[in-house]
């Protein structure tokens, strides 16, 4: 009996068991921001959450504490309204130089959790979005100055997602104006295929068509850096799926690339620095350049050194980026530094930045 008793007690603990033991850590630890209701309702989110989904459970745990985490600092709940946690598989290069598959976890911010962050600016009410079918009458009304949208539908006939032809936004500013974002299907399809958890798409396409709307909607509403950091969350878009990701060292972003030493590196043709298909990018040394003969700056230099200001929050950074994956160049930059500089500098900023993600 007392055999069977041990055995018992030196028996690991069920994998439900060991997260509400590791939850009851992280709470200690990590998320002292929140007053003891807040805590409360954010272990019950996690828990219903990783039972609704055991693949939750299974996923690195260090991603899924950490989507926890920014939840907690971005003040919403992962209850599936305000935000939802998902799981996705990135190859990860371990030590060794093996690769392997990880489970990881993110989150992504639902409608709800997107209308409540504009609205408490106080400066937009209401801010809404929806899908078109086909068949169904959308237009722009701008007699008053403003963007109107004008969709006359029948609530009860309705088709179904392969019918959705496009979604918009709408937001009202406190003093009356207001504003349309509309979204064509051909658009939206970009996002899904740049999606990480193109498994939530397939499921909720006209949930996730309208929080692509509205996420490109808010780049351009008075909003904070921090309303804007949760709304676009950029650890849920990924061109180039699947990611490498060589722990612990992690690569520098594209401003210290550009602005160090390996910005020669970058400027460089392929075949100067070894590069080859299939092959890791050379190593280079910090310092000055050790040849007799430096070769002559390649052609696009100037579009690179005009990425290191580029932003990530605009159409002209999202144009660079899709523009590298239609196979472009850079120097098909479609704006004049001298006329449109900003423009220009996050055109080439997105461009810059989805070479780097592949590379």
């Amino acid at each position: 009996m007392n055999e069977v008793v041990n055995q018992q007690e030196n028996r690991p603990p069920s994998p439900i068991v060991q997260f509400k033991r590791d939850m009851e850590a992280m709470v200690v630890r990590e998320l002292d921001m929140l007053d003891d209701k807040a805590k409360s309702r954010m272990k019950s989110a996690a828990i219903v959450a990783v039972t609704k989904d055991p693949d939750l459970l299974m996923a690195d745990r260090q991603s899924f504490m950490g989507a926890i985490r920014m939840c907690a600092q971005h003040g919403v709940t992962p209850d599936g309204n305000e935000a939802t946690l998902q799981v996705y598989n990135t190859k990860v290069k371990l030590p060794d130089g093996r690769e392997q598959w990880v489970k990881k976890v993110t989150y992504l911010p639902m409608v709800r959790g997107i209308v409540n962050r504009v609205e408490r600016s106080g400066k937009i009410k209401p801010f809404y979005a929806e899908v078109v079918y086909e068949g169904e009458a959308f237009s722009i009304d701008t007699s008053h100055g403003d963007r109107r949208p004008v969709h006359a539908y029948d609530p009860m006939r309705r088709g179904a997602d392969e019918d959705i032809i496009g979604a918009y936004s709408v937001a009202r500013y406190v003093d009356g104006v207001v504003d349309c974002e509309p979204m064509p299907r051909a658009e939206i399809e970009k996002v899904k295929a740049s999606a990480k958890t193109k498994n939530v798409w397939d499921g909720w396409f006209s949930e996730k068509a309208k929080v692509a709307v509205m996420k490109r909607h808010s780049k351009r509403l008075p909003l904070s850096a921090e309303d804007m950091d949760f709304i676009l969350n950029r650890d849920e878009t990924d061109f180039d799926q699947p990611r490498d990701i060589t722990p612990p060292a992690a690569k520098p972003n594209l401003a210290q690339r550009l602005a160090s030493n390996s910005v020669e590196k970058i400027n460089m043709p392929a075949e100067t620095v070894g590069r080859a298909e299939g092959v890791q990018e050379a190593e280079v040394a910090d310092g000055p350049s050790q040849a007799a003969n430096p070769p002559e700056a390649a052609p696009d230099a100037p579009y690179r050194a005009l990425a290191a200001n580029g932003a990530p929050n605009g159409d002209a950074w999202t144009k660079g980026a899709t523009a590298f994956h239609e196979g472009k160049p850079i120097t098909s930059c479609p704006y004049d530094p001298d006329e449109a500089k900003a423009d220009a500098e996050d055109w080439c900023g997105g461009w810059c930045g989805a070479e780097l993600a592949r590379s």
